[in-house]
């Protein structure tokens, strides 16, 4: 008779272990039920929560009866969407270069459309990007819907003239090439101790890549290389607008009636 409420307690538990593993609301209380849009857990009922994953929605493949469960960014690749919303560091160029690749393969005509929301990134990587982007025989779309900074305001920039867009509450972050810092394993940076002719070298390989930046701007905004780097010798913000008047995109989008974003603008 002692064991009975042992035995009743585990019982619960491992009916609370069942509910939660198929997502069902349980209470530890018997005869009392978790609320709606609430689950039971060790602590008591708490609200249900989002899983933190990768969206998936449904996706016939060609040939087959039924649907399957892909990542949301699988199936706008499918449409030749491509979302850039990471920091632009050397693996997320390569799974970008890799997916225009790809569509090449796929359709060597029909545009892509390019949506950037993203604080900036290593200028290498993003130079990568935007060569294989000019190897490319189709058009960009590009669209800034937030924040664009250095090298993904470059990105921006080098669309196909005419498809260079920004939503009217979207930023341009303008910096300058900087030396990347080293990090640790826990994410923490670490001092750099280098010679000075290794430092002159540094110096001078962020320099090449200012360079780069600023003739690519001037061939992208028609704005010559004087002004650039005069307007380059601090950085600077430039608003939806202020980035038209500056060459950077050709009409911010508006939201209006009538008004298609993808590959019809």
């Amino acid at each position: 008779r002692k064991r009975r409420p042992s035995i009743r307690r585990g019982a619960q538990k491992m009916a609370l272990l069942l509910a939660l593993g198929a997502g069902l609301g349980y209470s530890l209380s018997p005869g009392k039920a978790a609320p709606a849009g609430h689950v039971a857990r060790a602590g008591g009922v708490g609200p249900l929560m989002m899983p933190k994953s990768t969206p998936k929605v449904p996706y016939k493949f060609p040939g087959m009866d039924e649907s399957t469960w892909i990542s949301v960014y699988s199936r706008m690749y499918r449409e030749r969407i491509m979302l850039l919303s990471n920091y632009i560091n050397d693996d997320f160029a390569n799974q970008m270069v890799a997916t225009l690749l790809y569509m090449e393969s796929e359709d060597s005509r029909s545009p892509v459309a390019m949506y950037f929301n993203t604080a900036g990134g290593e200028t290498k990587a993003g130079l990568a990007l935007h060569d294989t982007m000019r190897m490319m025989p189709y058009e960009f779309q590009t669209v800034n819907m937030g924040m664009c900074a250095q090298v993904a305001a470059f990105l921006v920039a080098s669309g196909t003239k005419g498809k260079r867009f920004a939503l009217p509450n979207s930023r341009f972050r303008m910096e300058n090439p900087r030396v990347d810092p080293i990090y640790d394993n826990e994410g923490r940076p670490q001092v750099r101790i280098m010679q000075a002719t290794e430092m002159r070298l540094e110096v001078s390989e962020v320099l090449r890549d200012k360079k780069r930046m600023i003739d690519g701007l001037s061939e992208f905004t028609g704005r010559s290389t004087d002004l650039l780097v005069k307007d380059f010798k601090r950085d600077f913000y430039l608003t939806a607008n202020e980035a038209h008047e500056y060459g950077l995109i050709d009409r911010v989008l508006v939201p209006k009636k009538g008004d298609v974003l993808l590959g019809k603008a």
